[in-house]
């Protein structure tokens, strides 16, 4: 909607990524926590001052409802249906550690026209706000330079072929990356940001994904763009 153009402002890809690297980092030279997965709960609970409050009724109530922050208060609020699977309930916390980040600041200058503060909802088109959200999630679960450190150790004997593929490369980074607070879908959407599927189709999690084919371009070209750029990238290594 305009209004919401004009409260926050349009902001890159890349800006997003390093608002998202930033918190990382300093959270990491606070705590001295470097590992992965990335301790989402902990960044909102205890470096940030979040209260997490897990809810089933209300707006809570319904699925697609699946978390919201309210910046007054200092609470993130998360469906209780998201906190049975790791992957949504740590991106739904990182989504709404995106808002802290991204949008707390704005909404607390000019808060007359909103409410408290925002809901995430999964269905229908999102707002701005609701995508640059997402991508800080994206961002602060799979660090850029940690997912290329593992696609760089791996051989280029892939997959591209077919989204059930897609899956498999997303699997092997997953487990190899130690990045096991996010769903297989996150890490194939995350991998399309990245470059390194661009002409993938973005994946929902749902069955749906596994009758599409990734893109129209033929397997055999889709494995020659993969080994491409990963001889791009060891040669700047």
């Amino acid at each position: 909607m305009s209004t919401e153009k004009t409260i926050y402002p349009e902001l890159s890809a890349e800006t997003i990524d390093s608002r998202a690297d930033q918190l990382l980092r300093e959270f990491r030279e606070e705590t001295n926590r470097n590992q992965l997965p990335v301790p989402v709960e902990v960044i909102a609970e205890q470096y940030l001052g979040y209260e997490i409050e897990i809810l089933d009724d209300g707006l809570f109530s319904d699925p697609d409802y699946l978390g919201g922050i309210i910046f007054d208060k200092n609470l993130i609020q998360v469906n209780a249906a998201v906190e049975r699977h790791e992957g949504r309930y740590s991106f739904t916390l990182a989504h709404e550690i995106g808002h802290h980040v991204l949008h707390r600041d704005i909404y607390l200058k000019q808060k007359d026209v909103d409410t408290d503060g925002g809901m995430c909802r999964e269905t229908g088109e999102k707002p701005v706000i609701e995508k640059q959200a997402d991508r800080f999630a994206a961002a602060l679960l799979m660090p850029s330079t940690a997912v290329a450190d593992v696609i760089d150790a791996m051989d280029d004997n892939v997959d591209t072929k077919s989204v059930a593929g897609m899956r498999m490369i997303a699997s092997r980074v997953i487990e190899q990356g130690n990045f096991t607070n996010v769903s297989n879908s996150a890490m194939v959407n995350r991998l399309i940001d990245l470059g390194y599927a661009p002409d993938a189709i973005y994946q929902t999690g749902t069955a749906h994904d596994f009758s599409r084919r990734v893109g129209s371009t033929p397997w055999w070209l889709w494995n020659s763009f993969w080994k491409l750029f990963q001889r791009k990238r060891r040669r700047k290594k």
